[in-house]
């Protein structure tokens, strides 16, 4: 009886499991594949990308070389999957892998404490590997807006969208969705982000994300400072340079009570990008109150996983 439960519903306990083991086990940095899989993707970028070439060959061999990349890495795993005896299992690790939650969380835990504790060059340190942007002249409010933006685009993208892909189309569509994302995280690293030779990359992106940030941002609007979300979304979100990220930000800005946005540069560029918000900057303590807003919206959502399972069994 028990073991036919457990079969009935197997795929939805490997999916339990995989997020209990992102949460309390996640991967080190220094040996997660995802890490491997970024310095081969901008090593690809590197040789591909000529700044010195015309836009259009900029489009076509940026989008060659990610369709590329993506369809070798694919077909690997789909004929792993198929001479997988618990092909189940297998998804449940690729889950597991694409996650991204835990270890962005504690680096900006970490990092709190270093503002408060006056250790700026530290904070600095430990917050560039997160981004493209240059932060060696950040001040504190700098730093903690630099980390809380981060920490609500990576999570949004690696932890939700990575979720809600696995759950309506498959661990394959999770998997490619992932590799995307981090062909485009490595390539920000030595390209400047109006470059044609992200765009074919950065457009895709910006369409399979749609539904899912917008989703994510409006149950953060839903928890708190509705009004002021919305407010935020119309005058803020619906102009800002990507619209995914502007809705996103706008929200969490709302309900943390922190402006967030502004100039940054990359590679020595400075890129005016709009400021959300009229409050005050963002202080350590903030941080903490985002990443409260962002289990929340986890939580509710899990439940409303829960109850979907169980309404499925029950019929």
């Amino acid at each position: 009886m028990l073991l036919n439960l457990v079969q009935q519903h197997l795929d939805f306990i490997v999916f339990i499991l995989a997020l209990l083991a992102e949460r309390f086990l996640p991967l080190v940095s220094w040996y997660h594949p995802n890490t491997f899989l970024i310095a081969v993707f901008r090593a690809l970028g590197k040789r591909v990308f000529r700044k010195s070439e015309p836009a259009s060959y900029q489009y076509l061999s940026s989008s060659l070389c990610f369709t590329l990349v993506i369809l070798v890495l694919m077909t690997l795993v789909v004929l792993l999957l198929e001479f997988a005896y618990y092909p189940e299992l297998l998804a449940g690790l690729i889950l597991y892998l694409s996650l991204e939650w835990r270890s962005v969380e504690s680096k900006a835990l970490r990092i709190v404490r270093l503002v408060k504790q006056n250790q700026k060059s530290t904070a600095r340190e430990l917050l560039k590997p997160l981004l493209a942007r240059q932060v060696d002249k950040l001040s504190g409010p700098g730093i903690c807006k630099a980390i809380m933006e981060t920490l609500i685009l990576r999570v949004a993208r690696h932890y939700f969208s990575v979720i809600f892909f696995y759950l309506l189309f498959g661990p394959m569509a999770a998997l490619a969705y992932r590799l995307l994302t981090l062909i485009h995280q490595a390539w920000r690293k030595d390209i400047l982000p109006n470059s044609p030779f992200l765009k074919s990359l950065s457009w895709l992106l910006y369409i399979l994300e749609w539904l899912p940030t917008r989703i994510l941002a409006l149950t953060i609007a839903a928890s708190k400072a509705s009004k002021l979300s919305v407010h935020y979304i119309k005058h803020y979100g619906r102009h800002f340079y990507q619209t995914n990220s502007g809705w996103l930000l706008s929200c969490c800005s709302a309900s943390v009570g922190a402006q967030l946005g502004g100039p940054a540069i990359y590679q020595d560029t400075r890129f005016d990008k709009m400021r959300i918000g009229t409050e005050r900057l963002p202080q350590a303590d903030d941080i903490a109150v985002l990443i409260n807003r962002l289990n929340q919206a986890r939580g509710f959502w899990l439940l409303v996983i829960f109850g979907i399972e169980i309404i499925k069994t029950m019929l």
